[in-house]
């Protein structure tokens, strides 16, 4: 049964298209229901989205 959810774990693979198609950069301004999401913050306000965090809420 472990083997099925294997399939669905992040890969090094995965991260990479994510990063390649930018789904990583937030905006400037942050909602209070996203800090959870939110891994930090770049030195031009940009905020960096915590890909894992994704992962688990795509599944």
């Amino acid at each position: 049964m472990s083997g099925a959810l294997d399939v669905l774990q992040m890969k090094e693979e995965d991260v990479l298209k994510f990063l390649a198609a930018g789904t990583h950069l937030g905006g400037t301004n942050l909602d209070f229901q996203m800090e959870q999401y939110i891994y930090k913050r770049k030195s031009d306000g940009i905020y960096i989205i915590n890909l894992k965090r994704t992962w688990e809420k795509l599944l």
